[in-house]
């Protein structure tokens, strides 16, 4: 964990509780797609409390920065939007299925036929 792909551009707070995170599915990704919906969850539950005050930039991500020059003049414009958390969730929904179902088939195909030289597999046991 301390010396991982993900450790680096995980919270401390994610750090804290990858180790309790159940892994029903594939290793590191499963518990990677997990962290990335709980984060897409709070952060709906976050938009969620004052969705429609123009005040509010909770959730806003910097989409496009605009520059313009004329008649001397340069201006440069930022455009923020929120995201689409519903496609977000959907993604990761699938993604998190799809390596579900990887590992059940991994897990049933080592059952059945074993890995030929008594080796665990790493991404098994």
């Amino acid at each position: 964990m301390t010396h991982g792909l993900y450790s680096k551009s995980m919270s401390p707070a994610e750090k804290e509780v990858w180790d309790t995170i159940p892994l029903d599915a594939l290793d590191d990704e499963i518990r990677m797609c997990r962290i990335w919906l709980a984060r897409v969850g709070a952060q709906d539950y976050e938009i969620g409390q004052n969705p429609h005050d123009p005040k509010d930039m909770t959730g806003f991500e910097l989409t496009e920065i605009r520059r313009t020059t004329g008649g001397g003049k340069s201006s440069t414009d930022a455009v923020s939007k929120r995201p689409d958390l519903w496609a977000r969730k959907d993604r990761l929904l699938g993604r998190l299925a799809q390596l579900v179902k990887t590992r059940a088939e991994l897990i049933a195909a080592k059952a059945a036929h074993g890995d030929g030289d008594g080796m665990p597999l790493p991404w098994v046991d």
